[in-house]
């Protein structure tokens, strides 16, 4: 494998075609689902895969973070961008001390290398800076087992203050945080 090169990523970056060669490919077997008030695994298969319209739509989310003070890292090989991860500049949360975990992604290809840790850490360093005590995540793809799995992995745990709003936007979601 290539030389992985991780930096803080700006607009110029940023471009409409960055995420054209990025492969979001994820066949999921079974998710986390809240049932009288636990967690339990339950079958739900389906294969998460993004298509070029996806691709631009999650570069215009990533552009919106950083025109808006959040900080977005990226991981590359050879001038193509293999992961990312994105994190918000807008704090909340009753003592204003969470900043969200937008986005975090590793190309299918790429996968358990240890990249997503990496990102993680570059991320969880940002939100330190930015004064943030705790990340909130919302952990993705519907809360499947592999998603749930790393952020466990990297020493998430449930919330201990929900985000309202952000559960209700994302109600198969754990809702998990990470203290920094």
């Amino acid at each position: 494998m290539s030389t992985i090169t991780y930096q803080k990523l700006c607009k110029n970056h940023l471009h409409d075609e960055v995420l054209d060669k990025f492969n979001r490919y994820q066949k999921v077997s079974r998710c986390w689902r809240k049932q009288n008030d636990e967690w339990v695994l339950i079958d739900h298969p389906y294969i998460e895969d993004w298509d070029l319209e996806k691709k631009r739509n999650i570069v215009s989310e990533l552009v919106n973070c950083v025109n808006n003070n959040g900080v977005v890292y990226g991981a590359i090989i050879d001038n193509t961008l293999i992961g990312f991860s994105c994190i918000s500049a807008d704090f909340f949360g009753k003592n204003n001390e969470y900043l969200e975990l937008l986005m975090m992604q590793v190309s299918t290809e790429y996968r358990n290398k240890g990249i997503g840790k990496q990102l993680f850490k570059l991320i969880a360093d940002s939100a330190r800076q930015l004064g943030a005590k705790k990340i909130y995540i919302s952990a993705s793809a519907h809360s499947s087992e592999e998603s749930q799995a790393f952020y466990r992995a990297v020493g998430s745990v449930d919330a201990v203050e929900i985000n309202q709003v952000i559960a209700r936007n994302e109600p198969f979601d754990c809702q998990m945080e990470y203290v920094l």
